[in-house]
């Protein structure tokens, strides 16, 4: 079996934990046939030339993946396909690329360097369980690899589980915490949240692992069979713009589980949580109040949250009309008591990030149909279709 390591990023530095995972496959007696990283920005040459000791690595520039486009060209994939695949929709001087695009490029070139299976891990992600002991929180290295190769060797198609660590959601209290989350549609983690202060919203590894079915899938604990896409559409998310500022939809690994849960996919959860250092300070608990780099990434979430909702909701067959005024109303609510309770304004200009989301969502579908199509004409020319 044929396996390759995949992780997007900005900048391949130390600060993406990409040597973390090649050393536990090392370890643990996992053969790499490669490491596909996308990336934007020239990376560390101490960290590539690390990485190159250890594995074959294919560092792929989204401005212009060469290899990609050799092979398509080859292969007679129509121009107007390539274009919609390759091209970035942005300008990437700012370094921001939709999550979906960044992803099929890694998908793409595993796709053809004929892997087949592809672990997707993300750069704030490490190889360790934490668990919560009598003496306090431990870290323990895990076989990562062998718990996901288990599951797809038995005949699963995708595997992933959930992160240790902090959620993205820090510890807080305040009254409007329900219109908050109905705003930004994750109502279902209201009481996790209002109990926040007895659990300080980490999560630790269980005892006891559960391997069961899933249909949820996590873009930074996830590996694919890749002949599995052969009935599924492309990783997709897109973007917009307010003031002249970039933001990115979030949600490219929550469209395609529901995508792989409703195309009757076999996906498994292994029940093995590597550690998510959400915040880039564990094990320093996440202070919503004082801290703006706490308030600061809560704020990019909620662009991306309701960067992600339209599209999420049309794919879900939800009323757009009905979904809008309702999710709009609680988060107006919300979003001044989130404000009030940081003393943070910035959180009542997300309504607006909300209006201009929902206003391009015909953009959005518009741009799944073509990138979907493309994508088949892509699969055709390689055989997955």
């Amino acid at each position: 079996m044929k396996i390759a390591l995949g992780m997007i990023v900005r900048t391949l530095d130390a600060e993406a934990k990409l040597m973390s995972f090649i050393e536990n496959a090392e370890k643990y007696g996992h053969k790499l046939d490669c490491v596909i990283v996308a990336h934007t920005r020239q990376h560390d040459e101490k960290i590539e030339k690390q990485i190159r000791e250890k594995a074959t690595l294919y560092a792929v520039d989204i401005n212009n993946p060469e290899y990609c486009r050799s092979q398509m060209q080859r292969l007679n994939i129509p121009e107007a396909a390539m274009k919609t695949l390759l091209d970035c929709p942005v300008d990437t001087t700012s370094g921001l690329i939709p999550y979906g695009h960044n992803r099929m490029i890694v998908v793409m070139e595993a796709i053809l360097r004929e892997i087949e299976v592809l672990f997707f891990v993300d750069s704030d992600i490490v190889p360790l369980l934490l668990k919560n002991t009598q003496n306090g929180h431990v870290l323990e290295e895990t076989d990562f690899f062998k718990a996901h190769l288990d599951e797809l060797k038995k005949g699963t198609d995708v595997t992933s589980g959930e992160y240790s660590g902090y959620n993205i959601l820090p510890p807080a209290s305040f009254d409007g915490m329900a219109d908050f989350l109905a705003g930004v549609q994750k109502a279902e983690m209201l009481e996790y949240w209002q109990t926040s202060d007895k659990h300080k919203c980490i999560t630790y590894q269980p005892d006891e692992i559960i391997v069961k079915p899933c249909k949820k899938i996590l873009g930074g604990n996830l590996a694919i069979r890749l002949s599995a896409f052969s009935n599924l559409p492309p990783f997709f998310s897109s973007h917009y713009m307010l003031d002249g500022e970039l933001y990115l939809c979030r949600g490219e690994d929550t469209v395609l589980g529901y995508e792989i849960a409703s195309l009757g996919t076999k996906c498994t959860d292994i029940g093995i949580y590597p550690l998510h250092d959400t915040y880039d300070s564990f094990p320093e608990v996440p202070d919503l109040v004082n801290d703006e780099l706490v308030q600061r990434r809560l704020f990019f979430a909620c662009t991306g949250w309701v960067g992600r909702n339209p599209f999420y909701n049309y794919i879900l067959g939800k009323d757009p009309k009905e979904t809008r005024q309702f999710q709009r109303e609680h988060l107006e609510k919300g979003l001044k008591a989130l404000s009030d309770y940081t003393k943070n304004p910035q959180y009542l200009g997300v309504l607006k990030n909300f209006d201009v989301s929902w206003d391009n969502l015909d953009r959005y579908i518009n741009e799944f149909e073509t990138v979907t199509d493309a994508w088949n004409k892509f699969k055709k020319g390689v055989g997955l279709k």
